[in-house]
């Protein structure tokens, strides 16, 4: 039936078996790296879906479907409704469909409607949430995380990449998990592509897979970073930086950049997309300072 990334059609069948609801699939959705497709439901409506099999990982997905009704419904995010289905070791994902398409490029507007979002998600953990937001993020840069930033990829490219994620693995073996401990909902991969504009506002917040309890800053500074990769209206940009790192402390801004920069690199050299390696190994070179 396929992997994470790719829902056969037995799948669908799988999912309308489980359901009681035929389902029918239309396409997968572009973008992304674990993958999204679009299903027909048993109301002739659309929705997608996303699939897991690997035992972590269906947990993961659970927790985050917990996690973005919160801030669906508490903190007003305009995230989609989302329900689970577990069937035969698979975890399937069922959001409702949004409106929209990603931004082509960031104004004021969207900005000021994107840093609105931030505060209300503050503080929004409960005593009984999972927390593996810590260990995770430090595991990224001392070995690696599993399906992304994998370390293997930047050490066999060249001696750039060799040596940046050297540099990583000795910096990530200094930090202990109280260096970042947060009680926010962190939406963990907060860029362009995984937003929906439409009549020229904000109509959904996406993929939000693998939300997590920990420090909402790191959204914030990876919607900087990644802004470099999108036009952005005069002093966007500079705004988008301002909110990212002006409050946050040197460790975890280290933390985050490095973390990001794993991410970011592993995932083009791995598609084989050369020119952007070269152009995050020169952010990194301007921005990393470990």
């Amino acid at each position: 039936m396929g992997d994470a990334g790719a829902i056969s059609p037995e799948a669908a069948s799988l999912l309308a078996q489980e359901t009681g609801e035929p389902h029918q699939l239309i396409r997968r959705l572009s973008g992304g790296e674990t993958g999204a497709h679009e299903i027909l439901g048993g109301d002739g409506l659309p929705v997608v879906v996303k699939w897991d099999s690997r035992p972590g990982s269906r947990q993961l997905r659970g927790e985050a479907v917990v996690l973005s009704e919160r801030l669906r419904a508490v903190a007003d995010w305009p995230v989609p409704a989302q329900s689970v289905v577990d069937a035969k070791e698979v975890r399937f994902v069922i959001q409702e469909f949004m409106p929209g398409s990603p931004p082509e490029h960031f104004d004021h507007q969207l900005v000021d409607r994107l840093l609105d979002l931030h505060s209300p998600r503050l503080g929004l953990a409960r005593p009984d949430d999972p927390v593996h937001w810590p260990t995770a993020l430090i595991e990224t840069l001392t070995v690696g995380g599993e399906g992304y930033c994998l370390h293997s990829s930047l050490r066999n490219f060249d001696a750039r990449t060799r040596s940046l994620v050297d540099r990583v693995e000795a910096f990530g073996s200094t930090i202990g998990e109280s260096d970042l401990i947060g009680r926010d909902i962190v939406h963990w991969d907060l860029h362009s592509g995984n937003l929906l504009i439409s009549d020229g506002s904000l109509a959904a917040v996406v993929d939000t897979d693998f939300a997590v309890v920990g420090d909402a800053s790191f959204d914030l500074v990876t919607l900087a970073l990644t802004s470099l990769t999108i036009p952005c209206e005069p002093g966007v940009r500079t705004r988008l930086f301002a909110s990212a790192f002006d409050d946050l402390d040197e460790l975890k801004t280290q933390a985050y950049l490095a973390h990001l920069f794993i991410r970011i690199i592993d995932w083009p050299i791995r598609r084989r997309h050369f020119d952007e390696v070269e152009f995050w190994l020169a952010r990194a070179d301007e921005l990393l300072k470990i």
